[in-house]
């Protein structure tokens, strides 16, 4: 892993293949992720630390694609897919290969930095990059190796292993597309307040 790019491939990948928005959401969730819930305060605290951040580091790029209540959501819903995946399979990354990684990287500051750039809060770098190396795992155990055709077959036995853990979103964030991820409004781009729960459960209508 040469380039911080890489470091953002986990969203890029599972937007374009396995996420979902079909079913009802439980009160206050803004996704839920296999049997994990993610709720919208999560997501409100996150979208908050992270404007407060690129407040302190007005020099970082910002690379959203999303609004940011949508990219910080995702940011946590690829985490939670791909380290779920990795208990599925037996695959996991230690605190040593993590430091390991982030000190190859630059150290804990660079990291941040550049994963802020894409609407990962900077309490929330060390899980997306345990992430990361999941998948880096999970590649090489699904392609049966770490050359270009291993990583290949890895690549599209894992699209396939994705599907399995379903995501679910609330519409309040926006209509989800799996090709395209959310679809653009301005609706969504100010921290979502707290739906009730009647709102809560029109997901999937």
């Amino acid at each position: 892993m040469k380039t911080p790019k890489r470091l953002f491939a986990l969203a890029v990948l599972a937007a374009g293949v396995v996420l979902t928005a079909c079913s009802p959401l439980q009160a206050g969730a803004a996704a839920i992720v296999g049997d994990e819930r993610i709720t919208a305060s999560q997501v409100e605290a996150d979208v908050r630390e992270t404007q407060a951040a690129l407040k302190r580091n007005p020099d970082v790029q910002q690379q959203l694609q999303f609004s940011l209540p949508q990219t910080v959501l995702l940011q946590r819903v690829v985490t939670l897919q791909y380290l779920e995946l990795g208990n599925r399979n037996g695959v996991s990354v230690s605190d040593g290969e993590l430091d390991a990684f982030v000190a190859q990287q630059g150290g804990e500051q660079q990291v941040e930095l550049r994963l802020l750039g894409s609407g990962v809060p900077p309490s929330q770098a060390r899980g997306y990059i345990r992430a990361y190396l999941t998948e880096q795992k999970l590649l090489a155990k699904f392609g049966g190796g770490t050359d270009e055709a291993a990583l290949q077959r890895g690549q599209q036995a894992m699209s396939q292993e994705l599907d399995k853990v379903k995501v679910t979103y609330s519409p309040r964030y926006g209509a989800f597309d799996p090709q395209q991820g959310f679809v653009a409004g301005d609706r969504f781009g100010k921290v979502p307040q707290q739906a009730p729960a009647a709102d809560a459960g029109q997901a999937g209508q």
